[in-house]
C-alpha cells in the first residue's frame, strides 16, 4: 500500500500541480496474517452520501468503496490484476457494487492530474475506460515530463468529445467532486492507497479475490439459483 499525509496544502495546489514538501512512504500489500478481517473502527457514517463512481447493481448486498490514487503502484496492481476478476465474477453477478473514490497522495506530484483526467472523462460516462487506461499506462505517464498530454492521449483513444473534456481540465470543473472523496477519506482515517471498506466497514488489508468471495459469501451468502445480472459500468 502507498501512504500519505494530511492534503492541506494540497486543495490549493491543483493549478500548479505540484504539491510542496511531502514523503511518499510505501509498505506492501503483502505478508496478512489470519485472512482478511475488518477494523473494530473506522466505520462509512450512512450521512456521507453516494461519492466517488461506481459500478454494479444498486440492488447488490454488498457494496466495497476503494480508496485509490492513480499514481500509486500498489494500486495499479489491483486495477490490473484483480478487479478484473472481480468484476466479473461478483460485481457482473450481481453480488458487488463497486465504488472508486479518489484519494490522491500528497507526495504524488502527477496524480492530481490523472485524477482530474478521470473525473473529467466521467462526465462523459467514460471513467471506468479512462481508469484502466490511466492504469495500465500508469509506468509511462508518471515518468513523462507532460503527462497531461498522454492523458490527453488516452481520452482521444476513447473517443471523448475533446472539446468538453480539455474544457473540463482547464476549469477544474470535476475537481470539486475528487476533494469531496479525498476529505471524506482523512475524516475517516485513511492513511494509505489502496484502502477499502465493505458494507461501511474498514478492511485491514487488501484482498485477493479469494478473500473478497469469501467475506462476501460471508455476508450475502449466494443463492441456489443463477444470481440476476449486474448493471454494468458507468
Amino acid at each position: 500500500m502507498a501512504a500519505g499525509r494530511s492534503l492541506t496544502p494540497f486543495y490549493f495546489a491543483l493549478a500548479l500541480i505540484v504539491v510542496a514538501g511531502g514523503v511518499l512512504i510505501s509498505r506492501s500489500a503483502g505478508g496478512r496474517r489470519g485472512g482478511l478481517s475488518l477494523a473494530p473502527t473506522a466505520t462509512m457514517p450512512p450521512t456521507a452520501g453516494p461519492r466517488g463512481v461506481a459500478m454494479g447493481s444498486d440492488s447488490a448486498p454488498v457494496e466495497v468503496a476503494e480508496y485509490s490514487d492513480f499514481e500509486c503502484p500498489y494500486c495499479a496492481r489491483f486495477a490490473v490484476l484483480q478487479l478484473p476478476d472481480i468484476e466479473q465474477r461478483l460485481v457482473a453477478t450481481g453480488r458487488v457494487r463497486w465504488r472508486f473514490m479518489h484519494f490522491p497522495l500528497e507526495g504524488h506530484e502527477k496524480s492530481p492530474q490523472a485524477h482530474l483526467a478521470a473525473a473529467c472523462a466521467n462526465e462523459q460516462g467514460q471513467f471506468w475506460r479512462m481508469h484502466d487506461a490511466i492504469y495500465q499506462s500508469q509506468a509511462d505517464w508518471v515518468a513523462s515530463r507532460r503527462p497531461e498530454r498522454l492523458l490527453r492521449d488516452f481520452a482521444q483513444r476513447l473517443g471523448l468529445d475533446m472539446g468538453r473534456y480539455d474544457s473540463c481540465v482547464r476549469e477544474q470543473r470535476a475537481w470539486t467532486g475528487v476533494l469531496a472523496d479525498r476529505r471524506l477519506g482523512d475524516s475517516l482515517g485513511v492513511g494509505a492507497t489502496p484502502t477499502m471498506f465493505i458494507n461501511g466497514h474498514k478492511l485491514q488489508d487488501v484482498p485477493t479475490f479469494d478473500e473478497l468471495r469469501h467475506l462476501v459469501d460471508s455476508i450475502a451468502p449466494p443463492a441456489g439459483a443463477a444470481p440476476a445480472p449486474g448493471a454494468p459500468r458507468r
